[in-house]
């Protein structure tokens, strides 16, 4: 499990989430459910849910409706090894495919750039799966506990998509990403020598 961090929150509360490494591998999870409905073995997380609804009938002589609470059995399994993903872009060498191609790169190596402001160092700030959290529970002091989104369920973490695409233009993704004029100058002079030998296929 990842360390945790705690933030004093209003009301003496506290917001409580793992502090995950930025480069952190696809399938990571948070926590463990400790309960009789729900199995780990080593390919999968295995669950049952008791879901509670009523049937409604109506008498054929009285005309009178029958409420009968009713309970179905659904099972669940979630698979832990996260294969591995690929993205094939149309227009990869557009505006957006090069942007995003340039981003995750950046975060995979963690290749930093100046500003005006000094160093930034590349985040996922901005994406809902990345960057958010959701609320797991209270803690015995009825404190709130938060885990991060991406680490529910095992999915595939952004830097290790592997990504493709095609384009009308042979042009490739770093010349692409320049031309798109959407970074800083210095971090496209940073990451522009490994894009460049990406080139899309003919479309």
């Amino acid at each position: 499990m990842s360390p945790i961090n705690i933030t004093t929150s209003a009301a003496n509360r506290a917001a409580i989430a793992p502090a995950t490494a930025p480069g952190s591998a696809s399938g990571a999870t948070a926590f463990k459910v400790d309960s009789p409905y729900v199995r780990y073995t080593d390919g999968a997380i295995e669950s049952d849910y008791l879901y509670d609804t009523t049937i409604v009938s109506r008498d054929i002589e009285t005309g009178q409706l029958r409420a009968k609470p009713t309970k179905v059995h659904y099972q669940f399994q979630t698979k832990t090894n996260v294969g591995r993903v690929g993205l094939m872009l149309v227009g990869w060498g557009g505006n957006n495919g090069s942007t995003v191609t340039a981003a995750i790169l950046a975060n995979k190596q963690r290749i930093s750039w100046e500003t005006r402001k000094g160093t930034q160092e590349p985040n996922y700030f901005g994406s809902v799966m990345m960057a958010s959290t959701v609320k797991l529970g209270v803690d015995e002091n009825l404190r709130d506990v938060y885990v991060p989104f991406n680490e529910v369920v095992p999915m595939a973490h952004p830097n290790d998509i592997v990504i493709g695409g095609w384009d009308i233009n042979s042009m490739n993704i770093g010349d692409a990403m320049r031309r798109a004029q959407v970074f800083p100058v210095d971090f496209q002079r940073r990451v522009y020598d490994e894009l460049k030998s990406l080139k899309p296929l003919p479309s």
